[in-house]
């Protein structure tokens, strides 16, 4: 009961903390400066926000299901908050947001002590899978494979 009095303190508070935020930055780097900011970041966070929305309503449509482990879970759901603070207009939303993006805090909220690994590292494909760069395949039509016609693939 005590989370939730400090949760609505804290809604209730935001306003009155951005808007100084606000006046604070501004006197450093313009209104006008300011202003431009806010409303950029709103549309980094409404394009964000819509990239998942896009990519998840286009998994639905397409009938496919992608089973996400938990970390990548929690990482899409941290990413969708991120979002979300920077639609907020306020640069104390913007922080958090910008916070929340960060691979360092994603490891220290979740309490893993491990950071992600530095450099490309992929696990190897299961026995009898090949696995191809993006740039050493490309998808085709049925009318284009068909107006083609057979093809014979030599072994070197």
């Amino acid at each position: 009961m005590i989370r939730l009095r400090w949760l609505i303190l804290g809604v209730i508070a935001l306003p009155f903390v951005e808007f100084a935020a606000f006046w604070w930055v501004a006197g450093r780097i313009g209104f006008l400066t300011a202003l431009v900011s806010v409303i950029a970041t709103s549309v980094l966070g409404i394009m964000i926000l819509k990239g998942g929305a896009r990519l998840l309503f286009t998994q639905l449509a397409t009938g496919r299901v992608v089973l996400l482990n938990a970390g990548a879970a929690r990482s899409g759901m941290l990413t969708a908050l991120a979002g979300l603070l920077l639609a907020i207009p306020g640069f104390v939303t913007d922080l958090i947001a910008v916070a929340l993006l960060l691979p360092a805090f994603k490891a220290l909220f979740f309490g893993t002590r491990e950071m992600a690994p530095r450099g490309p590292s992929r696990t190897p494909p299961p026995p009898g899978v090949l696995d191809l760069e993006p740039g050493d395949w490309r998808e085709e039509t049925e009318a284009a494979r068909a107006r083609r016609g057979p093809r014979r693939i030599d072994r070197e």
